[in-house]
């Protein structure tokens, strides 16, 4: 629910088939409370029968005090959508305020969602609770990055809280995480460490084992989440294990 204090930007993306066996269809939203929200703006790269590729393009600044930024994602069944982030977003310090960021995904029977995320950087004295809620139909595919940056050079983190919820096609969960992090808390789970990178799967692409001392197998079959810890981005990158729930070439 909104509150008086914040301006919602809510972007809407949906993959469905086209007539015929045409180009799949990429409808597109862009809705905001009132003309001073920011918001993602979807733009279509290219898309063919069957996978569009779509990259999310930031409209204003982000992400001040008092944004809040809704993400809602569906790709049909037996479609392919491919996210892209042009750079990576900071939470700029709210002086005692707060914003949040959240995301919803639904993919259909054999669906397919790559989303390459780029850094979310958390500045001294940002406050952001950020979630995602995936449910996926049966044979769908999910392949997510994800880093989090605690604090720009030289800073003391900012704080965050990030819930995850990730449903099977009965509506039983294989993942659900709340990680609240800030200055007090992150020295303690992060040991000392202010980049966390995390590459989620659901039913990733056969092949070798990627990145295996970070891979924790989720409750649910070929559901996995990889995880790892840096002093800065580049310590954290999970590049194996990118390429293994990625569709090659990609």
């Amino acid at each position: 629910m909104l509150t008086a204090t914040e301006r919602l930007g809510r972007t809407r993306i949906r993959v469905s088939s086209g007539a015929g066996g045409a180009r799949c269809q990429v409808r597109t939203a862009v809705s905001r409370s009132d003309a001073t929200a920011s918001a993602l703006r979807p733009m279509v790269i290219g898309h063919d029968a069957g996978r569009a590729r779509v990259a999310l393009v930031p409209e204003g600044a982000l992400l001040l005090a008092g944004d809040a930024i809704e993400v809602d994602v569906t790709v049909d069944d037996g479609l392919e959508l491919d996210l892209v982030e042009p750079g990576g977003t900071v939470a700029y310090d709210m002086r005692g305020e707060s914003a949040r960021w959240d995301v919803r995904i639904a993919l259909g029977q054999d669906a397919r969602l790559t989303w390459a995320g780029q850094p979310f950087v958390v500045a001294e004295g940002a406050d952001v609770v950020r979630s995602l809620r995936v449910r996926s139909g049966a044979g769908a595919r999910l392949a997510l990055r994800e880093t989090l940056v605690l604090g720009r050079y030289g800073e003391q983190p900012g704080s965050v809280r990030q819930t995850s919820t990730v449903l099977d096609p009965a509506g039983q969960p294989v993942l659900v995480e709340d990680l609240p992090l800030d200055a007090d808390s992150a020295p303690l789970l992060l040991g000392g460490h202010r980049v966390l990178t995390s590459v989620l799967a659901l039913l990733p692409e056969p092949g070798e084992t990627a990145d295996d001392a970070d891979r924790y197998d989720l409750d649910a079959p070929d559901a996995v989440l990889w995880r790892r810890l840096g002093h800065q981005v580049h310590d954290a990158e999970l590049t194996a294990a990118w390429r293994q729930v990625c569709v090659p070439g990609r």
